[in-house]
């Protein structure tokens, strides 16, 4: 049910969904045109602003603006609230959540338990960054804690388990880079997601902190909105994946980071061998690398051959990418020949110089 709105100019309200049903239940009725009812909410005026605090069932919460749109919808029993764009983030989030629906429903038991606010573990050397972020991360609902390095952070997970890591890299006694092993390594630590607080500057950088189990990128710079909203995709992520796919995880990322080229090169360099799985929300594919080469690609798309739908792949830019291990060493639709990854990626930056170059003489 809607909280009764707060005493400000602004009217905000908390809307919790209880289970899987009632979300969907709303989301085709209106949040999928952009709507939301406030039930037993009947005290706004047309158009009145509108701030919403959106509990999923998945444990995701949505801070969301809008203005009244009917104040007599559902027979006067609640206020129908326009609202605005929802973010691309906002957007996968929600759409994760309707997957949950219809792929992987979870039981009843799991639904019933209250939403409480995810903690968040800051780690940062700088006291301006640990104040500011914190306090505006508080500010939208999250428990926040600080440590000013790795070495203390690593002991206060250890006391009390934060739902999700957020660190600098560079930093005194212990960097980034050691939290996220030692981590890693941990058997009651290692299944929390860490993002790195940072722009690392190079996609061999990034790979290496995916190589090393992080989870997400985020620059400083980003607003707190834009970085409470990937913290929450990447907790949504991580928990509609099934415990088998999060035990056989091996290397993964998102292709906005690091292209898809470099993580074809690495695999070729270390003779790395199992499924590719590449998702950028509207298309998907999975290529079978064994010993570092590309043996078969499956879901061609439009293309008839492996090779071409590959090109069309090293296209992305954005997306997200894991590579599984292959159970039993059972190679279920390995059935072509292998090619040399580095033989696919020349001859894809030869078609791009190409088109290049006939841009220019049309220009």
């Amino acid at each position: 049910m809607a909280e009764s709105p707060k005493p400000a100019k602004v009217a905000t309200f908390g809307v919790r969904f209880e289970s899987y049903d009632d979300f969907l239940v709303e989301y085709t009725d209106n949040l999928r045109r952009g709507f939301l009812m406030l039930p037993g909410v009947r005290n706004l005026e047309p158009e009145q602003a509108v701030r919403i605090k959106l509990s999923l069932p998945n444990r995701a919460i949505l801070y969301l603006s809008g203005a009244v749109s009917d104040a007599g919808a559902d027979a006067g029993k609640g206020t129908l609230v326009k609202l605005g764009a929802f973010t691309g983030e906002q957007e996968k989030i929600l759409g994760m959540c309707v997957n949950s629906v219809l792929v992987d429903p979870v039981p009843a038991a799991v639904e019933t338990v209250p939403a409480r606010p995810l903690s968040i573990l800051l780690v940062d050397d700088s006291p301006s960054v640990r104040t500011e972020l914190g306090a505006a991360l508080r500010a939208r609902g999250l428990l926040v804690s600080t440590a000013d390095n790795g070495l203390l952070a690593m002991s206060a997970a250890l006391k009390q388990e934060p739902d999700l890591v957020l660190t600098d890299v560079e930093m005194p006694e212990m960097d980034g880079w050691t939290l996220l092993r030692m981590a890693r390594s941990r058997k009651k630590l290692a299944h929390i997601p860490i993002v790195f607080l940072t722009a690392l500057s190079d996609d061999m950088s990034r790979l290496q902190g995916y190589r090393m189990g992080v989870d997400d990128y985020l620059p400083k710079t980003l607003p707190p909105d834009e970085i409470l909203a990937r913290i929450q995709g990447v907790l949504a992520r991580r928990s509609s994946a099934p415990s088998t796919a999060v035990e056989s995880r091996g290397l993964r990322g998102d292709l906005h980071h690091v292209r898809l080229s470099s993580v074809l090169a690495f695999l070729e360099a270390e003779k790395k061998t199992g499924d590719l799985r590449l998702d950028n929300g509207d298309d998907n594919a999975v290529l079978r690398i064994i010993n570092g080469a590309l043996h078969d690609v499956k879901n061609l798309g439009r293309w008839k051959h492996p090779h071409e739908r590959v090109f069309e792949l090293l296209s992305w830019t954005s997306g997200q990418f894991e590579l599984f291990a292959l159970p039993g060493g059972e190679f279920e639709f390995s059935t072509k020949e292998p090619v040399s990854v580095t033989h696919l990626l020349m001859e894809h930056a030869r078609r791009e110089d190409e088109a290049a170059e006939a841009a220019r003489r049309k220009s």
